[in-house]
């Protein structure tokens, strides 16, 4: 994989969790589903940053 290709799924991650996390803050979201959000933004944290590391071995450094 190259690293371009890296940084851009970890960008994309990276604004999925900015809003998982504004949606469980938001007024704007009813407050049961900002509940069921912050049950699960732990887990949904923790498995985006394990699979960036398991990711990150996949890409090529040699230039």
């Amino acid at each position: 994989m190259k690293r371009k290709t890296y940084y851009i799924i970890a960008a994309v991650w990276f604004v999925m969790v900015l809003i998982v996390i504004a949606a469980s803050f938001l007024p704007i979201v009813d407050a049961a589903t900002q509940s069921q959000i912050k049950s699960y933004l732990i887990w949904v944290v923790l498995a985006g940053g394990i699979a960036m590391i398991l990711l990150r071995r996949m890409v090529d450094d040699e230039k």
